[in-house]
């Protein structure tokens, strides 16, 4: 089951594959805990950060959701 890993968030994915619950968790992220901002960023990439106060990474996608799963533990 996918759930969101931010603090006081209760949403967790309802689907009948992991693919299609991390697809969920994609657009919760975007609609809920993303927010836009004026950057170029090359094809593939996300930016994330560590915290309220940490500064922000431009990293693969793969590697961003090996966050999300490392927090998911």
């Amino acid at each position: 089951m996918v759930r969101c890993g931010y603090d006081g968030c209760g949403w967790c994915a309802i689907a009948p594959t992991e693919r299609a619950a991390r697809e969920q968790y994609a657009d919760h992220l975007v609609a809920e805990h993303a927010r836009e901002v004026d950057a170029d960023l090359p094809a593939g990439t996300v930016q994330v950060r560590h915290g309220d106060d940490a500064e922000w990474r431009t990293v693969p996608v793969e590697e961003a959701l090996g966050y999300h799963d490392k927090r998911s533990e």
